[in-house]
């Protein structure tokens, strides 16, 4: 009888130590396999150590800058679809292109430097790669781009800029007249203006809009003023 009381204590023990062991290799089966998938989430997540720093405070010198960079929108707004029609007007829709190519930035520079200012015109999908916007530039593009998809309102932004310049950011939408050019080819965008946005453009982005899309965005730095927002 002893000798069966030991066998079967010995029993006891042994299955105690055997489960013992796999619980252990268990929890450390899931402990790897939980860190193996948060390294993978890291993995997959995009590094985005962009900080856009917003200037949101509502006293007169942001009412100012909101309402300075509304006239200048405007105003390029104006001066280029002026000059634009004249140029459909004058010599056809395919001219239109290569005053775009041409002089476009020089009406924008020189209502910059009348107003002391840096006019542009922003683009994630750009014509003119000189339009192209950065990292900083895409992320508060992006931002539109989300709010709009999901019916959330798209107003002015300002930002301060590396240097302490605030920068007014207004979104640009695809009015009908866009279309021409930025629509899409052989549909709303005529196959000849194609051709020659290809001829002047290799390396164009900005074509297969529809009515109402983002298009870009208009960027005023206004370098005569800084903002410390520490």
């Amino acid at each position: 009888m002893h000798h069966i009381y030991n066998k079967s204590n010995f029993l006891i023990i042994k299955m105690k130590y055997t489960k013992t062991l796999i619980y252990v290799a268990i929890l450390i089966a899931t402990t790897s396999c939980a860190d193996s998938n948060k390294k993978s989430e890291r993995q997959k997540k995009p590094k985005d150590d962009i900080t856009i720093s917003y200037l949101l405070e509502d006293n007169a010198q942001t009412k100012n800058i909101h309402h300075k960079g509304e006239m200048i929108v405007s105003l390029a707004t104006n001066d280029l679809g002026k000059e634009l029609t004249k140029a459909i007007t004058e010599k056809g829709a395919e001219n239109a292109i290569e005053f775009c190519n041409l002089e476009a930035i020089n009406i924008t520079d020189s209502l910059a430097k009348a107003e002391n200012v840096i006019i542009r015109r922003l683009a994630v999908k750009n014509r003119n790669p000189l339009n192209k916007t950065n990292k900083a530039e895409s992320k508060i593009y992006n931002q539109y781009v989300d709010d709009w998809m999901t019916n959330k309102p798209t107003p002015p932004q300002i930002v301060i800029n590396e240097n302490g310049h605030p920068v007014y950011y207004k979104p640009i939408f695809i009015q009908e007249k866009c279309l021409t050019c930025h629509g899409t080819p052989g549909v709303t965008m005529p196959l000849n203006l194609s051709t020659k946005i290809n001829e002047l453009y290799p390396n164009d982005k900005a074509t297969n809009f529809e009515l109402g899309h983002p298009r870009g965005m208009w960027a005023i730095t206004f370098t005569d003023l800084s903002i410390n927002m520490k």
